[in-house]
């Protein structure tokens, strides 16, 4: 897509400290993800941004990335 196109996601139910689940997340499964802190200084301890202003190929491979991720962190 041209463009910027963004998703918000409470992570609340996951985390309290988004700066180290975004660092977590690009080490563990190499998906770069913005901690909420950076727009919001209130709440965006438990939230993240995502970025889906990519290829879709991209996209699906970020998105497959983030699901093995999630898969192995449950364990």
């Amino acid at each position: 897509p041209d463009g910027a196109f963004y998703i918000y996601a409470d992570v609340s139910d996951l985390t309290d400290d988004s700066v180290a689940f975004a660092a977590e997340i690009l080490e563990q499964a190499g998906v770069a993800v913005t901690p909420g802190l950076d727009f919001d200084p209130v709440r965006g301890a438990q939230t993240l941004r995502f970025s889906y202003a990519r290829s879709t190929p991209d996209i699906a491979e970020g998105l497959a990335r983030l699901a093995r991720f999630m898969a192995e962190r449950g364990k």
